[in-house]
């Protein structure tokens, strides 16, 4: 038996059992912001307008990470290392236990963006996320994928803005991106396409998009996921974990846009 074939087998429907992490400050901190004004379903449509928003989801939170005592301070921060464009991350414990992942401007320039969310102005794409979205973003990730649920462990303040501090449970496993090397491209394509389609999702056309698709939609709970990459995906003991993917619950036009593309 090959090795694209060994995985494959190995990777069932049945899922190891979700843990237990709390996401209660998590929770809390994005219905707190959620009460500003401009957090619809649409992220604003310029870098200005989402500069704006992000001075007034940091003025709301100020006050309620000073009461909880949820300030890290940046210099206890002594291993992280280089992330992607969203984060940055730190391995914790010895052995690893943890990944702690510290957000990062999205566009560094302008000290704009916590990571990305979906946006159907223009064509279906990515586009930069405000503060409030992006704590969603996480609440959803743990609603849907409880296996590599985030928890919050607090905030930093750096000079430019406040960064988003998250424990993630460490998944010993192998990156499918690295994985692509030892069993090739094209069975890592099917594998990740199998194990999302037996969990009910279709796959996302997008409209001009250059390249694969890593998008995905379940009508049954109107789920989407984006940037279901190689990269954002680990096997470990037969079972793909998505660490890193993008979720969204759409409605009106991002709706209408996904349903167009499938």
């Amino acid at each position: 038996m090959s090795n694209a074939a060994a995985i494959h087998e190995r990777i069932q429907d049945d899922e190891p059992k979700p843990s237990a992490g709390s996401g209660s400050w998590l929770a809390d901190a994005e219905a707190l912001i959620s009460t500003s004004a401009g957090t619809d379903e649409e992220e604003p449509g310029t870098l200005d307008a989402l500069g704006d928003r992000q001075v007034a989801e940091q003025g709301l939170i100020r006050l309620w990470i000073e009461q909880n005592a949820l300030w890290i301070p940046e210099t206890s921060l002594k291993e992280l290392l280089l992330g992607g464009t969203e984060h940055d991350v730190e391995r914790i414990g010895d052995p690893i236990m943890h990944v702690r992942r510290v957000t990062k401007p999205t566009d560094e320039k302008v000290g704009t963006g916590y990571g990305f969310t979906p946006v159907a102005k223009g064509g279906l794409h990515l586009g930069p996320a405000s503060l409030s979205v992006y704590l969603r973003r996480l609440l959803l990730l743990n609603e849907i994928f409880p296996e590599v649920a985030m928890s919050l462990e607090g905030f930093i303040q750096t000079p430019q803005r406040i960064e988003v501090v998250t424990l993630q449970s460490y998944v010993p496993g192998r990156l499918l991106g690295d994985l692509a090397s030892e069993i090739g491209k094209q069975e890592v394509k099917q594998l990740i396409e199998r194990w999302f389609m037996r969990r009910g999702f279709v796959k996302i056309y997008l409209p001009n998009h250059v390249g694969p698709s890593h998008a995905w939609y379940r009508a049954e709970d109107n789920t989407a996921l984006f940037d279901a990459k190689p990269a954002n995906l680990i096997e470990w003991h037969g079972h793909l974990f998505p660490i890193d993917v993008n979720p969204a619950r759409p409605t009106g036009n991002l709706l209408r846009v996904i349903r167009a593309s499938l």
